[in-house]
């Protein structure tokens, strides 16, 4: 792709999706009628150059004369957006973990006093997001009013006047093949949280009852512990793989073949260790089968029948999903 195709897209990418294509066109004719016959690259960048920085040439095909934001202060207000957000909710999620862990008397049940630390936490991270957005948008929208475009803020770099140099650093990636920071950062929360369910299944996956004061009641666990924690060297090796994958996914940006290849090897071995888990004879503690049965009033045969079928269920879902996720993977990769 060309500077003039960079060029077009950085400022057509800012511009509602319905006039894209008349605007690249109409862009597109203009700096050709202001290129001389037989032009080379240095005339290109000229002609770049004069038209300007595009984060201003998108804001003047905009239907609407201003801005909250104006152009001049806008890139300094997502740098300081996207610095801000994520500290503010790692902090957040910190506090209330220690809250949590240190007001936690030992009472009720560990389910519950999750469900509520996340419940609060989501809560309070919605609020905090609110209020840092807020709070930043009106420090902007009065620099910008007040004419102060050039104040500088602590840990934000002062960004450079655009030049048509900055388009050779312009990465152009399809949509379909994008890794996204929020696919990032839902993989990590999604295996912080399997983790923790994993090392304190004996706690969290079992059977409950209703409380007497409300709440849940613990009675026994599901599945034997032993026999869960006689995986996790091969867990925690996965567990790291995953982490270090989800990294290295952020990093990328975008999906590869490497990646891909990494991912199926990932899916594939994480598919194995969870078939050897659910085939396992002493997979569910024995207690709770004729646990079970009692309430339910019925045999012990029949619940063991009924959770080789679960299992047999979970196995095929697994499979499955992983052949499509390891699928989409190398065909994103291929794009």
């Amino acid at each position: 792709m060309n500077l003039i195709d960079v060029y077009i897209h950085e400022v057509t990418k800012r511009i509602s999706k319905n006039k894209r294509d008349d605007i690249g066109l109409e862009l597109k004719s203009t700096i050709e009628d202001m290129l001389p016959e037989d032009y080379s690259e240095s005339d290109i960048k000229e002609v770049l150059k004069k038209l300007g920085n595009p984060v201003e040439v998108a804001a003047s095909y905009q239907d609407t004369p201003r801005f909250l934001i104006g152009p001049q202060v806008f890139n300094t207000y997502i740098r300081t957006i996207k610095l801000v957000v994520p500290w503010a909710i790692f902090i957040t999620v910190v506090v209330q973990m220690i809250e949590s862990i240190v007001l936690y008397s030992g009472e009720g049940a560990l389910l519950s006093v999750m469900i509520k630390t996340i419940s609060i936490t989501i809560a309070n991270i919605i609020s905090v997001i609110v209020n840092v957005l807020f709070w930043i948008t009106v420090a902007f929208i009065v620099i910008d009013r007040s004419g102060g475009n050039n104040i500088r803020i602590p840990f934000i770099k002062d960004h450079p006047e655009w030049t048509p140099d900055d388009l050779a650093k312009v990465k152009i990636i399809p949509k379909e093949k994008t890794i996204s920071l929020n696919d990032s950062i839902f993989s990590l929360l999604g295996i912080v949280i399997f983790s923790f369910v994993y090392f304190n299944a004996n706690h969290l996956l079992g059977i409950y009852t209703s409380h007497n004061k409300g709440g849940l009641k613990f009675v026994m666990p599901i599945f034997n512990q032993d026999v869960l924690l006689s995986f996790a060297p091969i867990i925690l090796i996965c567990i790291v793989l995953s982490v270090a994958l989800t990294l290295w996914k952020w990093k990328a940006g975008q999906w590869t073949m490497l990646i891909a290849v990494a991912n199926a090897l990932l899916q594939c071995t994480g598919v194995i260790v969870f078939i050897l888990m659910a085939i396992h004879p002493d997979l569910i503690h024995s207690p709770a089968v004729p646990y079970i049965a009692a309430i339910t009033e019925t045999t012990s045969a029949k619940i063991l029948f009924a959770v080789d079928r679960i299992l047999l269920v979970s196995i095929a879902i697994a499979i499955i999903a992983n052949a499509f996720d390891i699928y989409g993977g190398f065909k994103k990769a291929r794009i």
